[in-house]
């Protein structure tokens, strides 16, 4: 059962180490890093927006922004999914939620890409990842520190001026800044592994695909099966706050673990023929978006990019099919996909 297989009242987040280096540093404010009040007081400050009711008000922009992506590829009958419609889909909304300039969004970009390289490349004898990390750490910091001035002074409306009307200042403004930061990195980059290895899956599975057409209705499960077998996030790190003993394996208190959702969500004991792609499953109690307090705030969005995106692919391109597999460059402890070439039939004579 869930609580035996991931029993977070007795789980905290491991601690990151200190650091010297404001890459890490931000890291270590990050609410995914953070427990007790100061994680809910960060959460809480994010989280009033995605309700899934308050969610559902970005059904239409999502299916606007993803009818614009269709539309500039439709003519050429082949794309790259990846880079043409997965990746700009969710990063364009969940900046659109926030609140951060269009013409500061490729900027933005550019720098969460510099400082993931510097938590991938952290162990290389050569600092220079992690020096440009520093530097993009800083800079964004410092940028969202503005953005929230302005919007102290200039409400508007989104996600911004919500934060800027906390007036938080000291310790508590600094974890809002660090998280702005991971709002946008967090709120694109699972959904982008969503969206392209869900559009995979159906390529794959021609059956679903009319069943899903036949019956658009079923696109909610449909979705829930993908998060559960893609699952974005493959582990997450926890430690004990007491000693525990799960399934017989020990788990001292203090001693940090990995818990592997990928492996719960094949679980044969919880999911019958667990490698089989049934978008009937029910039921369906994936960990995709974890558990307890750190369950993830933005699933009803992800949720929905998947049901609203997935649908107006296969409904406008017609015969979407896989030119080669998903260009998988990382799964730990987020799957990363580059390139996905994908064509259709052109529509019409």
């Amino acid at each position: 059962p869930r609580s035996t297989l991931f029993p977070y009242t007795t789980l905290f987040r491991s601690a990151i180490p200190p650091s010297p280096d404001p890459a890490f540093q931000l890291l270590a404010r990050w609410m995914i890093r953070l427990d007790g009040d100061r994680h809910r007081r960060v959460r809480d400050a994010f989280g009033g927006l995605f309700t899934a009711r308050r969610t559902e008000r970005y059904r239409a922009i999502i299916a606007e922004r993803a009818a614009a992506l269709i539309d500039q590829a439709t003519a050429a009958r082949s794309m790259d999914l990846v880079t043409g419609f997965a990746r700009p889909l969710p990063f364009t909304v969940i900046n659109d939620v926030l609140g951060v300039p269009p013409e500061d969004r490729d900027w933005i970009g550019n720098a969460l890409t510099t400082l993931n390289l510097g938590f991938a490349r952290q162990r290389d004898s050569d600092r220079t990842p992690v020096q440009a990390a520093n530097d993009a750490a800083r800079q964004m910091l410092s940028y969202f520190a503005g953005l929230l001035d302005q919007r102290a002074a200039v409400p508007a409306s989104d996600l911004m001026t919500t934060l800027a009307a906390r007036h938080a200042d000291g310790e508590d403004r600094q974890d809002l800044l660090a998280n702005c930061i991971f709002f946008v990195l967090a709120g694109h980059q699972t959904t982008t592994t969503l969206l392209t290895l869900g559009t995979h899956l159906l390529c794959t599975h021609p059956s679903a695909v009319a069943a899903l057409q036949e019956d658009p209705g079923r696109w909610p499960a449909a979705v829930e099966e993908m998060l559960r077998l893609i699952t974005p996030t493959t582990f997450t790190g926890v430690t004990p706050r007491t000693d525990a003993d799960i399934h017989g394996v020990p788990c001292p208190a203090g001693q940090p673990r990995l818990l592997f959702l990928a492996a719960a969500n094949r679980d044969p004991s919880t999911f019958p023929d667990p490698d089989r792609f049934d978008i009937s499953r029910d039921p369906n109690p994936h960990l995709s978006f974890a558990a307890g307090a750190h369950f993830c705030l933005g699933a009803p969005l992800a949720r929905l990019h998947g049901e609203v995106a997935l649908s107006a692919l296969f409904t406008r391109l017609p015969g979407l099919a896989a030119l080669t597999p998903p260009d998988i460059t990382a799964s730990v402890p987020i799957r990363q996909i580059d390139h996905f070439p994908v064509t259709w039939q052109q529509d019409g004579p």
